[in-house]
Order: C-alpha cells, then structure tokens, then sequence
C-alpha cells in the first residue's frame, strides 16, 4: 500500500532515531584484521593486497556471473520502511547494468538479506549469503554498527567489504582491515569542510558553540572541530550534548548556547533530534534579538525530507553534499537524472517517490559495477584479490555525482572514497539547496586515520 507523504516522513524520522541509537553503541576497539591484515606494495606502488594467509580461492577466477551480497533493514517497521527505496536503486541499477553490459563478459546477481538495521542480525545474515549463496562480495552494507559487527571476519577470509554505508573514519584502517572500505564522505573530512568554509566567512576569527550527540559519532566531529578551531582562530564558547535516546527537545543546551551569542553553531544531532534541535534555535533566536549565527548540521540531517520537519527552522542551514539533488527541479533535465529515473520506471521501482533516498542504492551499484569492471579487466582477471585491488587503486566520476567531484582511492596514501564535497546551504521555501562556492576538492587524500 502506497503511503502518503506525511507517513513517509514519520517513518523516515523514525528510521533515523533508531540509526542514532546504533551509532551511539558502537565503540572504536576492534580485534583487528585477522590474518589478512596488511597489504604489500605492487610494481609502481600501487596497492595490491597480501593473500598470502587467506583461503586459496581468493585468485580462483570468477566466470560468467559474479554474486553480490548485502544486508539491509528489510522488516521491523520503521528503518525497513525508511530505507526500502536504497534497496529499489540497488535493484534497478543491477537489472540496468545487466541489460546494457556494464561489465562485458558478465552477468550481475544480486542478494539482500535483512538485518533489520540490528547488528545482532547481520553476522547471521552474512554467513548465510557466504554459506548458501556462495557470495564473491559485499557492497553497501547500511549501517556503522552493522558493517563492524563483521569487518573481522569478512577480513580473516578475504571477501571484499566494499561500500559499507557509514562516514566511520575507521574504513580507512587499510593496514588493519584491506578488505573493508566506506562510501560515505569521513566525519572528519566534513567538518574540516566546515572549518575551511569558518575561516572564509570570519577571516579575523569568531565565536563557536558545539551540540553534538553523546557517541563516537558526535565526537568524532566535536573532537575534529576543538583540534582545528585555534588556527582557524575560532574561540568556542560552549559545548552541548545530547544523549542518542533523547527525544525531548534540547532546551537546555540551546538556552545554554543562546547566552553566550556565538557567531557560529556546529550542530550534530540525530535523527528526531535535526528538527528538534532547530527548532528551539529558533525560539532562542526570537528570544535574543539580533543573534542569527552561522549554522553548520551534519550531513546526516541534510535530508530535504527530514529537513521540511523543522519547516522555517531549517532555513538558511549550511550542511555538504557530494551528489546531484535528483529531486531538485533544476536537475530535471540532466540526461544521468533522467536516465535514473527512467531505470527505476523501466524496472518497476517506484521508491513512493523518494528518488534521492534510491539515488543512494543507485549510485552503490553504480560503483560496485566500476570496480568490478576495473577488476575483471586487470592482469589478474575478475578474482577476490583484484576486486579489492580495483577499489583501492580506484578513479571515477558517478554519474549522479557532482559536477567535477572524484572518487578516489590510492591504497594506504588514500583510502577514502569521497572526500571531494560541495557546500550548501537550504532554503526552507523550495525545499532545496543553493550552491555555496565551488567544489571543496582541497582534502582529497588528506584525511586523518584513526589508529
């Protein structure tokens, strides 16, 4: 049954409020990579990944049909529904890069198996594609707490983890974990993005508070931002948290905030908490005439659908983006929107009209089928090994990208994917984003691993 718009949207804040709770659980201490961990130069110093302790079969060729494995949140309400279109654009690009051979020589199979956005379930998830789908990879597997609860093992026996649907800085531990990369652009790469945009706006310095949920996740921004804001010349004047499970509105800290008039806000809530948390800068704004300072949301919150929660609120916030808004009008003509669109009929993927939640799907199976492509034509031929090897010695433009941006990996000098961003900036009236500057490409290949 099609569900009408306001429902989609209280599922889709809903969907996100469980997503805060993972990212709130998980930790940064893992068992490390296994046997597989490390990787070894190849002639010319591109990347090529040590197989000398894993299973044999990782340089067994691949022929005629190469079996992509995922998990997703398929059942248990409101994620399901939230993310049901990523799954669509996941579907349709296969059946698209199968009719139009994409890959030359081979066919793509798909399967998804639901986890319900639990990581509980996805280690079971995962061993059944390995066990009865005899899967050669995985690619856009949602969620942090998901993709870590099998990163150990997927690295011990050699499957390629490409794509794993988070901003975790901890997919660039290419030494610890080869076989695992992200797709997402890194926490801390965006809120360097936010900084470099800072020091243009108040090129003498300014005055910054912090709100930022209580989890790795909000840390890893907070921590970012405190690390470059003194030669940035930026004085932070207070710093909020928030609890992952907090539904009520965060009075408190914004009052706390609004008293100390900052010039700037780096606001990196969850989920319910986007709105909510604009909103009351809102009446605090109302209470404090003449403070409107300069709001940077994390790009989790940069959903137009989400972001219409907060309706005037949301006006004027600044966020990153690092694709083409298919939803935008002033897109509607562009021949890769258009061919999207058009797949997605062609192939009987309405999505409930949330094209940019399945340009997601879309764009992963887009970049599996490069990789993939990349790999088969190497000297090697399609093998685990050489897939791995193509996502790491990777240069590609996607076709629902921005206009410019590059996604690039150079083994263990560069291991995240998408660190080239545009920022922008929301008019809470058309419900769109205006361009502000030009494409941010100056972090690529710069950002910080974590140990």
């Amino acid at each position: 049954m099609t569900r009408s718009k306001p429902a989609r949207l209280i599922v889709l804040l809903a969907a996100f409020a469980i997503a805060a709770a993972a990212c709130s659980s998980d930790n940064k201490t893992s068992s490390g990579g296994g046997a597989t961990a490390g990787s070894e130069a190849a002639q010319g110093g591109a990347f090529k990944v040590d197989t000398s302790n894993c299973p044999p079969e990782v340089n067994d060729k691949i022929t005629g049909t190469v079996k992509i494995g995922t998990t997703m949140p398929l059942s248990g309400g409101a994620a399901a529904a939230a993310f049901a279109p990523v799954a669509d654009g996941l579907k349709a690009y296969v059946q698209y890069a199968n009719k139009n051979n994409v890959v030359p020589g081979y066919q793509l199979a798909l399967s998804i198996e639901d986890d319900q956005f639990n990581p509980t379930l996805t280690t079971p998830a995962v061993e059944k594609l390995r066990d009865q789908t005899g899967v050669n990879l995985f690619s856009g597997m949602i969620g942090t707490g998901n993709n870590l609860a099998v990163r150990d093992s997927l690295n011990s026996d050699c499957i390629p983890q490409l794509l794993a649907n988070s901003g975790d800085p901890r997919w660039g531990q290419v030494k610890q974990f080869p076989w695992t990369t992200g797709a997402l652009a890194p926490y801390n790469t965006e809120t360097a993005i936010y900084v470099d945009d800072i020091k243009k706006q108040f090129p003498n310095g300014t005055t910054a508070a912090v709100f930022n949920v209580n989890s790795d996740f909000g840390q890893d921004y907070r921590d970012t931002f405190q690390k470059l804001a003194g030669d940035a010349k930026i004085n932070i004047v207070d710093q909020q948290t928030i609890e992952g499970t907090d539904s009520s509105p965060p009075t408190s800290q914004v009052t706390s905030i609004a008293s100390k008039k900052p010039e700037v806000l780096l606001a990196v809530p969850l989920g319910a908490q986007c709105p909510a948390f604009l909103k009351e800068v809102a009446n605090a704004k109302a209470a404090n005439p003449g403070w409107n300072p300069r709001i940077y949301i994390t790009a989790t919150c940069a959903s137009t659908l989400l972001l219409s929660l907060a309706g005037a609120a949301g006006d004027g916030i600044i966020t990153i983006v690092g694709g083409k808004d298919v939803a935008d009008p002033k897109n509607a003509n562009d021949p890769n929107v258009v061919k999207f669109k058009q797949a997605m009929t062609d192939y009987g993927f309405k999505s409930d009209g949330d094209y940019p939640t399945a340009a997601a799907g879309w764009s992963v199976g887009e970049i599996t089928a490069a990789i993939l492509k990349q790999a088969a034509a190497s000297p090697d031929g399609l093998t685990r090994a050489s897939i791995i090897n193509a996502a790491r010695n990777f240069n590609y433009h996607s076709s629902l990208g921005r206009d410019g941006a590059q996604l690039i990996m150079n083994g263990e000098q560069d291991p995240y994917l998408n660190e080239q961003q545009q920022v922008v900036q929301y008019n809470a009236s058309t419900k769109t984003y205006t361009d502000l500057g030009s494409l941010n490409t100056s972090f690529e290949g710069k950002t910080e691993v974590p140990s």
